[in-house]
């Protein structure tokens, strides 16, 4: 196959808001056949100081997600994904 033909490889993970469930289930719906694409209900709750203090960078590094699921009820992560075969 013609590598210039090929999609990208690319997993996309669109993590939404419990307080936005319509958002949710359109998503759903609309990403249901999408191999490449997860969709995650965010069920996190307040992390404890003992909790923060254990995961040390981590907490920093989702940071700009956890903000951006607080503020827009959703957001959406581009990882890598697995190689094609």
């Amino acid at each position: 196959m013609d590598e210039s033909l090929q999609t990208p490889n690319r997993r996309l993970v669109f993590i939404v808001s419990p307080a936005r469930m319509d958002l949710y289930e359109k998503l759903r719906a609309a990403l249901i056949r999408e191999p490449d694409v997860d969709l995650i209900l965010d069920r996190r709750q307040a992390d404890s100081a003992i909790e923060r203090e254990r995961r040390g960078g981590q907490r920093r590094e989702r940071k700009a997600i956890d903000a951006e699921v607080r503020e827009c009820g959703w957001a959406v992560l581009r990882l890598p994904g697995a190689p094609r075969r």
